[in-house]
């Protein structure tokens, strides 16, 4: 039984200049009672513009909906109705999680209060039973000491609690309908399969729709009944999760399962590049009235590994783990306790001006390029910055000769110079970020979350992009990320982290065939 049809949905955006652009074109398609229907695509493909149509969320009149355009829900066209009708929709009868719960939920309001008003706002309960039903729905939810956490305020949650908080909100009034608007992409990989089993959970229990979005396939395919395959504001195929998965169609669907398919070859290394002998780094967190620390947190707990040149060290965990504090101090730019030694030098040894002498031969790529480039800057001046520190004695024309060669090996080309980092997706701010480490050529490459902030398919091409640059220049890496898909088409060998501490060392291969670690094998059952 049909719960939702959407019929020719066209949506289009007024510029200032008159003129339109085509977010969705012409979609066709259902929701079933009872199913999740799985959209899928890559930023701009028209996923939530689509989804934020069905309760009236778009920014009209600038948002325009083609003639014939419908969307049919209990027997009413939704495009037709008033704003009062749709008020009693909202919420009640179909509900919406957003990607990002912090920027939704209120900083100034306890979460006992945002949950209480929406069951007073639509059910009118009295505070004492809406109180009593938060209480309810925030166990029902998985929040631990549900009610000590009433009182917290959304600053003093994990990223995971809040997106808990936001599906109790959202399933409060027990709609028919719920939308999850990319849900589990902020999250760690087991807290986004929590979060996947708690949906399919609730789901059971209130006899919901659900219309999942994602970008991707990999979530899409443990939740799903039926999928929709979007790009470029079209449904580029639709059916049901059996036949998209094992039979696709469509070049663009197959590019999307492909990009979890990358794999790394093997090849020979050379010599020892990088050692690490008991790191430790802890962080004050209490100090007494005379300055001495009371209290620290142990961020990176007595961590050894060794590197050898062209080699990759895939380092995994989840948030709060240890791996970027541990990428932090192997480049130097936080203290650390115990032994660092690159090409045989312990670096705590060295002089200021040996350390600036070191600081080309190890470079770091940031999770967010958008943050990590100066927006100020144009493309060249980004990237030849480090040469006119390192290399002063290189005249205007040799910089240029070098940032030129280097953005291309990089993917880029001469007109992308003079432009500035706002005009590029975040696909190719990542390649111009890349470009900046690789212009200083140097031995090793620390790569921290490179790809987290990307769409799949934009994630294949920056992985393959990267060993293919490590191929040729013979570079060492060490990638970190949550990611164990991204870790495994990278990584020769896998440093697992959890509390800053090692949890399992070993080949790529033997472990994501023969965990030995029951946290690693939770880590790689959630990727899968």
């Amino acid at each position: 039984m049909s719960l939702l049809t959407v019929k020719n949905l066209s949506i289009a955006f007024r510029n200032d200049d008159g003129s339109t652009n085509l977010a969705a074109d012409n979609l066709s398609f259902s929701l079933e009672k009872g199913k999740v229907l799985g959209i899928v695509g890559e930023s701009g493909s028209g996923k939530s513009v689509t989804a934020m149509s069905l309760l009236g969320l778009l920014p009209y009149p600038k948002a325009v909906l083609g003639e014939k355009s419908s969307i049919i829900f209990a027997g009413q066209d939704l495009t037709k109705i008033s704003d009062e009708q749709f008020r009693h929709i909202r919420g009640n009868k179909i509900s919406y999680i957003f990607q990002e719960p912090m920027s939704s939920l209120n900083p100034l309001h306890t979460i006992e209060k945002q949950v209480m008003e929406v069951l007073q706002l639509h059910r009118g309960f009295s505070e004492a039973a809406a109180r009593e039903e938060t209480l309810k729905l925030l166990k029902m939810t998985g929040i631990q000491n549900a009610a000590k956490r009433m009182k917290s305020y959304p600053f003093e949650l994990s990223g995971g609690q809040r997106q808990r908080v936001m599906i109790a909100m959202a399933i409060a009034n027990q709609p028919d309908i719920l939308i999850a608007d990319e849900p589990t992409t902020a999250l760690d990989v087991t807290v986004q399969e929590q979060i996947i089993k708690l949906l399919i959970d609730i789901k059971k229990k209130l006899d919901m729709s659900i219309i999942f979005i994602s970008h991707d396939l990999n979530v899409i395919r443990k939740v799903a009944d039926d999928v929709l395959v979007m790009k470029q504001g079209k449904i580029v195929e639709q059916g049901s999760l059996q036949q998209v998965f094992e039979t696709p169609r469509h070049p663009y669907t197959k590019e999307l399962i492909n990009a979890h398919m990358l794999r790394k070859n093997k090849h020979n290394f050379g010599k020892m590049l990088l050692e690490l002998k008991n790191v430790n780094v802890t962080f004050p967190l209490k100090k007494n009235l005379w300055g001495r620390v009371t209290e620290e947190l142990k961020a990176v707990n007595n961590v050894s590994f060794k590197l050898n040149q062209g080699e990759t060290i895939g380092i995994v965990g989840e948030s709060g783990s240890g791996k970027t504090t541990l990428g932090s101090s192997i480049i130097g730019l936080i203290p650390y306790n115990g032994k660092i030694f690159f090409e045989n030098q312990n670096l705590s040894e060295l002089s200021n001006k040996q350390r600036k002498s070191l600081c080309k031969d190890i470079q770091i790529v940031f999770q967010d390029p958008y943050n990590s480039l100066n927006p100020r800057m144009n493309i060249e001046e980004i990237v030849s910055e480090g040469l006119k520190i390192h290399y002063p004695h290189l005249s205007s024309a040799e910089r240029y000769t070098k940032v030129l060669k280097t953005i291309e090996e990089t993917g880029l080309k001469e007109d992308d110079l003079q432009k500035y980092p706002h005009e590029f997706s975040g696909g190719q701010r990542q390649r111009i970020a890349i470009a900046r480490a690789l212009i200083l050529e140097p031995k090793l490459l620390i790569l921290d979350e490179p790809t987290s902030a990307l769409d799949v398919t934009i994630q294949a091409q920056i992985i393959k992009l990267l060993q293919e640059i490590q191929q040729r220049r013979n570079l060492s890496y060490i990638f970190i990320s949550h990611d164990m898909n991204a870790i495994r088409a990278m990584s020769d060998c896998i440093l697992v982290l959890k509390d800053g501490k090692k949890v399992e060392f070993g080949d790529c291969e033997q472990i994501f065939e023969r965990p030995q670690q029951k946290y690693t094998q939770t880590l790689i059952a959630a990727a899968v």
